[in-house]
């Protein structure tokens, strides 16, 4: 009975995640009440509050352990670079956006976490977590860059000047995700994403 107990319990934190997740990315953190995140999982106040202490302690346990699965799909393209590593890049580029645009949960998570202007404390306190996230995006699409000019594929970096092509890639991934999450209008769907990732790119080829 007490394993039980134990597994139900469980349920009900993953429950309670995932329902914040959703009210957040469709109120803000600053407008959602612990109290609207029990009454939407349906379980009661002080069930929230035995799991988690406050609102804070919540976003952050959302951000840990609802992470977006962007290292499995580098992996698998960072495999196949081996053998095209244009292509490789492009597809990173191409799944990373559709993913956070088809899967609700990755959707919720984007909105809350990455949308771009967003500002309250809960935010503040995972500021340098989001910033190590970012670093470790600009380091992937770097290697993916370095693979695509050791095959010829891309122009080599610039004598002069910085080199901001990982820089320039992340702006356009994040832009085209924030325009088909909260701008759909703008956009004509995935066609038009490939379009603008297929034009950047050629901008870049040998």
């Amino acid at each position: 009975m007490a394993r039980r107990t134990k597994e139900e319990a469980e349920q009900t934190r993953q429950q309670l995640l995932d329902t914040a997740l959703q009210l957040f990315s469709e109120q803000g953190i600053t407008a959602t009440s612990l109290k609207s995140v029990a009454a939407k999982a349906e379980v009661t106040h002080g069930a929230l509050y035995w799991h988690f202490r406050n609102r804070s302690d919540l976003v952050a346990t959302a951000y840990h352990e609802r992470r977006l699965p962007l290292d499995d799909l580098f992996l698998d393209h960072l495999q196949a670079a081996r053998q095209d590593a244009l292509s490789a890049l492009r597809a990173y580029l191409v799944e990373w956006i559709e993913l956070m645009v088809v899967n609700d949960r990755f959707r919720r998570f984007w909105l809350v976490f990455h949308r771009q202007g967003v500002q309250c404390p809960e935010l503040e306190a995972l500021a340098d977590e989001l910033a190590d996230t970012r670093t470790l995006w600009l380091e992937r699409l770097s290697k993916l860059i370095k693979k695509a000019r050791k095959q010829k594929q891309l122009k080599a970096k610039p004598k002069k000047g910085e080199d901001l092509v990982a820089q320039n890639l992340l702006f356009l991934v994040c832009n085209l995700i924030n325009t088909r999450l909260l701008q759909p209008e703008l956009c004509k769907g995935q066609v038009q994403v490939e379009q603008i990732i297929d034009t950047y790119l050629a901008g870049l080829s040998r």
